[in-house]
Parts: structure tokens; sequence; C-alpha cells
């Protein structure tokens, strides 16, 4: 099987991060919706720039509105259309979502504490959310063999979906790479 291209992106910078507060999916429109900052479209123009003459294929954005901002920049400077797929979503908050970040690190003080939840609070861990990553990139890698494929999420989600496509388990992914906002990187997975 040809490999696929993966341009991994996270979000420019929305207006969240610069207040310091958590937002993950479901958004609620009029309520929680989170948009890029003048920042952070500035950082998402210069990664659309420098994908211009990539020969882009797919755009498969995460449905949050940072996110759907972002792969539309890129879109438009590529010429190719976005598709949502919810498996690119931010990592669920639980009940910490809407609160300011250091009341989720007073209990998750390390990111080896999110590798399993019990649930009872709500937080996705990161072996479901890299289930359910590793699920979309075998399906990408399906679909859009010997393509380039820019894959727009969230820092937690594009840590763990670099983590399957180097091998390394859920701890040294949480623990590993992680993507400034707006920032892009290019990999190749064969689909394995």
């Amino acid at each position: 099987m040809a490999g696929v291209t993966l341009y991994l992106v996270r979000h420019g910078e929305a207006d969240y991060n610069a207040a310091g507060i958590l937002s993950s999916y479901p958004e609620v429109p009029g309520r929680i919706e989170r948009h890029l900052t003048a920042r952070g479209m500035a950082e998402v123009q210069e990664t659309a720039d420098s994908l211009r003459e990539e020969g882009i294929d797919v755009i498969i954005s995460s449905p949050l509105t940072r996110a759907v901002e972002t792969a539309t920049i890129i879109g438009e400077v590529v010429g190719v259309p976005v598709w949502q797929d919810v498996r690119l979503r931010e990592t669920d908050f639980g009940q910490f979502n809407t609160l300011p970040m250091d009341k989720f690190f007073q209990v998750y003080s390390s990111p080896e504490k999110r590798i399993h939840t019990d649930g009872s609070d709500g937080v996705e861990s990161f072996e479901d959310m890299r289930a359910r990553v590793t699920n979309l990139l075998h399906e990408v890698a399906r679909e859009f063999p010997g393509k380039k494929v820019v894959l727009v999420s969230h820092g937690d989600a594009l840590e763990q979906i670099h983590g399957v496509i180097t091998s390394e388990d859920v701890t040294a992914s949480a623990l590993g790479w992680s993507p400034k906002t707006g920032a892009c990187l290019k990999m190749v997975w064969q689909g394995k």
C-alpha cells in the first residue's frame, strides 16, 4: 500500500488560548465557540503559504470553530475544500470545559494522570483519544493512498496522531512532541 503524506496542523491561537480557558467538544453555538485571534490568523496564514506549492489533495478538520477557521484559511490558499471529522476533535475536558486551565491542571497535574481516566468527571483519557485518531488514520490511509492530506486538529489529538505514526506508546506521545498553535509537521505514514 502506498503511504499517505500527512501535514499535521494545529489550529492557530484562539481566544480561549489567550485567556487560559479550556474549550472542548461539543461547542455550543454563540456560547463557547472559540474563534482565532488576529495572531492565530497570522500563524495560520504563514502555514497556509508554506503549503501553497505542496500539491495538497485533501484537508480534514476537527469540527470545532477554531480548527474549521484554520482549515478554511489553508483551503483558500491551496484551493482544496475542507471536510470535517469529529475524530479530530479536542480532548473532552468533561466538567472542566469552559473553566480556567489551572483548575484542570490542579487535578491532572501531569500527562501520566490522563493516560487512563475513570470517566467520573467526563475527562477523556489519552487511551480513548488514541483509539479514535488511530481509527481515522487507518481510514485516511485506505481512502487516500499516495495523496497529500492536511489534518487540522488540537494539541493533544495531534500528539497522539504523531505517536501512532512514530510507533510511540500513549504515554510517550503525551510526554513528547507537542505542536505550537498554527504549526505544521509533514510526515509519511504507511498505514500500518
